[in-house]
């Protein structure tokens, strides 16, 4: 069957494994994106009225395809929770070109990392965060990075208690229906 995100699953127990997803954890990541989406970038981190508009994107079926066929054997998709249940999710691989540091291209890059509201606060996070570390540092990068949205300090907070620092790096999205900076975040494996 298909893995469920909270509310559905309760909260996350103390014993709550990260494990690689499947592709049964793919609607549960979209479901999981999403929420994370509209509860955490409200309050001046991104309009309120983008967030009121805004579809599942990308849906689940790109994430099943995700789980089943990574683009590389130095992509990771990795979830919180058991299987049938999903709390959070990272999403990592190389660093996309357009974004890589010049003086470091050969970098690990965390492309996303979303914990349901419900579920944070937790040490999922966290958890997320570490598997992805110990894996970058077994597919051979001594560096990674990620992108956090100017105006989101709570994120930018989180990385910074996890040793990550900024790169000095911010830089535009246009979206289309929205623009938003970000800012680079780096740390050494």
């Amino acid at each position: 069957g298909l893995a469920l995100p909270p509310p559905f699953v309760g909260r996350p127990g103390q014993d709550e494994p990260v494990r690689v997803a499947g592709a049964t954890d793919g609607a549960a990541i979209a479901a999981i994106k999403w929420r994370a989406f509209g509860a955490n970038y409200r309050d001046g981190v991104l309009p309120d009225a983008f967030l009121d508009r805004r579809d599942v994107v990308p849906p689940a079926t790109f994430w099943v395809g995700r789980a089943m066929l990574p683009p590389s054997r130095r992509h990771r998709l990795l979830v919180w929770g058991r299987p049938g249940t999903v709390f959070g999710y990272l999403d990592a691989g190389p660093v996309h070109p357009e974004d890589a540091d010049p003086a470091q291209p050969d970098s690990g890059e965390v492309y996303e990392l979303y914990v349901d509201p419900s579920a944070q606060g937790a040490g999922g996070g966290t958890r997320l965060l570490e598997a992805a570390e110990a894996w970058f540092r077994s597919v051979g990068y001594e560096r990674a990075e990620l992108s956090t949205l100017v105006t989101n300090p709570a994120a930018q907070a989180f990385y910074r208690a996890r040793g990550w620092e900024p790169t000095g790096r911010v830089v535009p999205v246009d979206l289309g229906t929205v623009a938003f900076e970000e800012m680079r975040f780096a740390s050494r494996l």
